[in-house]
C-alpha cells in the first residue's frame, strides 16, 4: 500500500494535469480530503508545493471542484498555524471570502468553514480578515434570509468566536465594527429565526459582543431591537418546550436567552 505522502503527491500530480477529466479531478480532490486530516500530511502537503495547487484550483470554472478545494485548505489549516500561514501566504483568504457570495450553497458553506479554519486563534490571520472587510461578508450572509440556514449558522458562529478571541486579547483595541449599529442588528436579527441551533449561536455571539466597552446598549435596544426580540424568542422557546422533541435542547437555549436577558438590562442600568 502506497504512504499517504506518495498518495497525495499522486493527487497533485493529477491536479496538474490539465487533460484531466472532471470526474477525475473531483476523486483527486476527494482524496486529498481525507488524507490531510492529519496534521503531518497537512504539513507535508504545505512542504511539497501542493496548497499551491489546490489553492490554484479555488479558482477553476467548475463549482464542484471549486467546493473541494475550498473544504481541502480548510482541513488542512484547523487548529494548525504553519499551514494556516502558507494558505494565507498564497492568497487564498480573499478568493475564499468572494466564494461565501457564490450562487451555489454547497460552495458557499465550505468557503465560510475554510475562512473561519483559517483565520481561527490566528493573530495575523484575523488582521488580515478584517483588511479584506470579511466582517462585510458575515454581515450580508446573516442579515439575508433566503440563504442556507447552515450558512447563517457558520457566519454567526464565526462572529461569536471572533468577538470572544479579542476579548482575550485585551491589549488590542476594541474593531470599531463590533459596535456598528448595522452589524449588530444583523446578529440581533437572528435570535428571533425559527432555528434553535441559529438562535443558540446568534445568542452566544451577542453575549460575547455585550461584554466590549465600545458596544452601546441603548443602540441595541432602540436601533436593533434586541429588547423585543428577547421577548419574542421567549415565547417562541415556550412553544418548542411544549414539543417532547424539542424541549431539552429549548430548555437550554431559553437558560442562555436569561442570561444574554440578565446582562443586557444590566448594561442599560435596570438592575
Amino acid at each position: 500500500m502506497p504512504s499517504d505522502a506518495k498518495l497525495m503527491q499522486i493527487a497533485i500530480d493529477d491536479l496538474n494535469n490539465l487533460s484531466l477529466s472532471l470526474e477525475d479531478r473531483h476523486r483527486a480532490l476527494q482524496e486529498l480530503l481525507i488524507l490531510v486530516e492529519p496534521i503531518d500530511n497537512a504539513n507535508d502537503l504545505s512542504k511539497s508545493g501542493g496548497l499551491k495547487v489546490v489553492a490554484g484550483e479555488l479558482n477553476h470554472s467548475d463549482p464542484e471542484v471549486r467546493k473541494l478545494a475550498a473544504w481541502v485548505l480548510g482541513k488542512a489549516s484547523q487548529n494548525n498555524p504553519f499551514v494556516q500561514e502558507q494558505v494565507l501566504e498564497l492568497g487564498a483568504l480573499t478568493t475564499l471570502i468572494k466564494m461565501v457570495n457564490s450562487s451555489s450553497a454547497e460552495e458557499a458553506v465550505k468557503a465560510l468553514f475554510a475562512v473561519s479554519a483559517l483565520i481561527r486563534n490566528n493573530i495575523a490571520a484575523q488582521d488580515m480578515f478584517y483588511a479584506e472587510r470579511g466582517y462585510i461578508m458575515l454581515q450580508d450572509v446573516m442579515s439575508n434570509g433566503s440563504l442556507d440556514i447552515k450558512l447563517r449558522r457558520k457566519a454567526v458562529f464565526l462572529v461569536g468566536d471572533l468577538a470572544e478571541f479579542q476579548l482575550q486579547y485585551t491589549e488590542k483595541a476594541e474593531l470599531p465594527v463590533y459596535s456598528d449599529r448595522l452589524f449588530l442588528k444583523s446578529v440581533v436579527d437572528l435570535i428571533v429565526v425559527l432555528d434553535l441551533d441559529l438562535q443558540e449561536k446568534a445568542l452566544t455571539a451577542i453575549q460575547n459582543l455585550l461584554q466590549f466597552k465600545s458596544i452601546e446598549p441603548r443602540i441595541l435596544r432602540d436601533f436593533c431591537g434586541l429588547e423585543g426580540a428577547l421577548k419574542t424568542m421567549k415565547l417562541q422557546l415556550e412553544e418548542s418546550m411544549a414539543d417532547e422533541n424539542k424541549r431539552d435542547y429549548a430548555a437550554d437555549v431559553e437558560s442562555l436567552r436569561g442570561e444574554v436577558e440578565m446582562i443586557f438590562r444590566g448594561k442599560l442600568g435596570l438592575l
